[in-house]
């Protein structure tokens, strides 16, 4: 992760930053030959708080470097009467130095811990392989979702200057 950071640093203006609004600033670490088929990125949300359980395109492994959350994984389970029930283990203690790891086909979702500031920093390496979901879904429990449509897009110099000084302060 040091080394990463070191990188995106002192590679800064050539550094990929992407928003999320409303969710997270996203910083794509750049690669090198020896990293093939890996992406590295730092994630900064700015509000943990997932308003939907997802799944995701590819396997990732992430690394919470500040806050505190609790990871909600979640399984669709059929009660034989027509119905589906979400039904999910919690993995809490999500906080500095816990790793976690998660699958494609694995649905989650995530919020902070009791009051805890909602602002979360990870580490994040994504497995680019060829195992990965053609489609991710959000999961309701009803036929329609009112998801928000805001894309993920550049972020701005002011975004930049923000996530940027919260990795200076890491190093």
């Amino acid at each position: 992760m040091e080394l990463h950071l070191s990188q995106v640093l002192s590679n800064w203006n050539e550094v990929e930053v992407r928003t999320v609004p409303n969710v997270m600033y996203q910083v794509v670490c750049p690669t090198n030959n020896t990293d093939e088929g890996i992406e590295y990125r730092f994630h900064w949300f700015l509000d943990c708080s997932e308003t939907y359980i997802h799944n995701h395109r590819y396997a990732f492994d992430t690394y919470c470097l500040q806050g505190e959350y609790e990871e909600r994984l979640w399984e669709i389970s059929d009660d034989r009467s027509g119905t589906f029930t979400y039904t999910f283990p919690r993995t809490s203690g999500n906080k500095f130095g816990n790793t976690l790891h998660l699958e494609p086909n694995q649905y989650h979702s995530i919020v902070p811990i009791g009051g805890a500031n909602s602002k979360i920093l990870t580490f994040v390496a994504r497995r680019l392989c060829s195992t990965a979901a053609e489609t991710t879904f959000v999961l309701s429990s009803s036929d329609s979702i009112q998801a928000p449509t805001d894309e993920i897009r550049p972020a701005t110099a002011e975004e930049r200057q923000l996530i940027h000084e919260k990795l200076i302060s890491l190093s």
